[in-house]
Order: C-alpha cells, then structure tokens, then sequence
C-alpha cells in the first residue's frame, strides 16, 4: 500500500512538473505565433493593417497573465480607437496623407482623430512592459 502511495505521489509530481515546463504557454504561443506582426506594428498604416494588429493584440490580451493584461488590453484598446475614429469621420488611415481629403474634414473631426492619435501614442509605457514581460516571461525579443 504504501508502495501505490509513493509512486502514486511520484507520478503526480512529475507530471505537474513536466506540465509547468512543457510545451509553453498559451500567452507565449500566441506571442510567438503572431511575433512578425508584434515586431512590424505601425508599418503599415491602412485600416486593414491596423485591424489586424487590433486582433493580434486582443488575443494576445485574452491569453495574457494578470500581470500585464492591462497593458496588452490597453494597446488593444488604443489601436481600435484609431480605426473607430477613422471611420466615424470617414477617412481611411491609408488616406491621411492625402492633403485634399485631410482639408476637408471639419475641425471637430480632426479634434476627434486627434484624440485617438493622442491615446495610441501615449502608450509607451504599455509598449515597455509587454516588450520586457515578453522577454522574460517567453524568452522572445520584441522590437
């Protein structure tokens, strides 16, 4: 009996063992799997590319240790304001360099990207923390 105990209790050590080790997290695979898109974010500035960065960092988001979900939920949160705010003034992000269509939003409308615009780039906080709780937590370099 005491026998079946011991390895029953071996057994059970080891595998909690193995499970914490292998394998990776569910926050560092999905870090990892969308790493390309981590490391280019803002590249690309159309709607399209910055809805997918939203999507990317909302997963990551939902996956993230309570530590640093804030941080990720916030990037996430900031970036769809930026699409939310283009398409409530009816400007696409890839058209925001084209002067004539610029112009000819109202100085309400500018007043509202403006704040979106304002939001996003005050996040450089939130930026360092994932960048360096990536780095420890996943062993994976962000840019």
């Amino acid at each position: 009996m005491t026998r079946t105990a011991a390895f029953l209790v071996s057994t059970l050590v080891c595998a909690s063992v193995l499970s914490g080790c292998g394998g990776g997290s569910a926050y560092c695979d999905a870090v990892d799997k969308d790493k390309a898109s981590l490391n280019t974010f803002g590249e690309k500035r159309t709607d399209a590319a910055y809805a997918g960065y939203a999507s990317v960092l909302e997963g990551v988001a939902k996956v993230a240790p309570k530590t640093i979900k804030k941080d990720w939920t916030t990037l996430a949160d900031v970036t769809k304001g930026v699409i939310a705010a283009q398409k409530t003034v009816d400007l696409k992000l890839e058209e925001m360099t084209i002067t004539a269509k610029v112009k000819k939003l109202s100085a309400a409308q500018l007043k509202q990207l403006n704040t979106a615009y304002e939001a996003f780039n005050a996040t450089t906080a939130q930026r360092t923390a994932v960048v360096k709780n990536v780095k420890q937590e996943c062993k994976i370099t962000l840019k």
